[in-house]
């Protein structure tokens, strides 16, 4: 399958708000130590995470991530939800990471 395009971690913003869903494939670690999008979807596994855990809604935006540039866990994800008829994948590659470096909220992990 063809890579998912990359968005910035503004765009990616930008498009949460406007109704985009980020996806969480980092590791329970990872998001002890950072915290996670807002309202993001925790994923159980970055690739064999149960389907039931993405919207039903095959055309919503889905923005997914994990901790930084060097990370691959969000292409395993994004790519297994583009193999199951998603159609609007995007890897924000910079991950958790470059998204807390660019002043923006995270929440914390685990959810109270």
């Amino acid at each position: 399958p063809a890579e998912s395009p990359e968005i910035s971690v503004d765009d990616a913003d930008k498009a949460i708000q406007a109704a985009a869903v980020a996806v969480d494939a980092n590791s329970a670690s990872t998001r002890e130590k950072n915290g996670t999008v807002p309202g993001a979807i925790i994923l159980t596994s970055s690739y064999k995470y149960d389907l039931a855990q993405l919207p039903d809604d095959k055309s919503k935006d889905l923005i997914f991530y994990c901790s930084n540039t060097n990370c691959t866990a969000s292409d395993a994800a994004a790519e297994r939800a583009s193999a199951s008829g998603y159609e609007n994948v995007h890897i924000m590659r910079e991950g958790i990471k470059g998204w807390k470096d660019a002043g923006k909220a995270t929440a914390p992990y685990p959810r109270s």
